[in-house]
């Protein structure tokens, strides 16, 4: 549904929840709802348009319609898509922007291994 990198939702944030504190999880993740923390996956991280993030993410793939206000680190691939607002840094190899998104921040785009990833 989402393309390649994204694997199937295995962890789902709802609209109506929040959540304050880290996330990690192996497997892709997609949230709807408010979290204040940062969000770690070894596959991807799909912001949902209703959500709202006040913190970093990291994940092979990220694709975003919703409000972060963060760093985001892609190692394969950013999405922003039109209902995106991002206020923060990125880096990734691949970045694709939709017309109408908002983003505030510097971009850094380089090949990265997975090992530089994670300084």
């Amino acid at each position: 549904m989402f393309g390649k990198g994204i694997g199937s939702v295995e962890t789902l944030i709802g609209k109506n929840c929040e959540i304050r504190g880290n996330i990690f999880s192996k497997g892709t993740i997609r949230i709807d709802g408010h979290v204040e923390g940062n969000i770690s996956s070894g596959s991807g991280v799909i912001i949902g348009d209703s959500a709202v993030i006040k913190g970093d993410i990291e994940a092979e793939v990220v694709i975003i319609s919703g409000h972060i206000t963060g760093d985001v680190i892609a190692r394969s691939k950013l999405e922003i898509l039109p209902t995106g607002r991002l206020y923060g840094d990125i880096k990734t190899p691949k970045l694709m922007i939709a017309e109408g998104v908002v983003f505030e921040g510097n971009c850094e785009m380089e090949k990265m291994s997975s090992e530089e990833s994670k300084k």
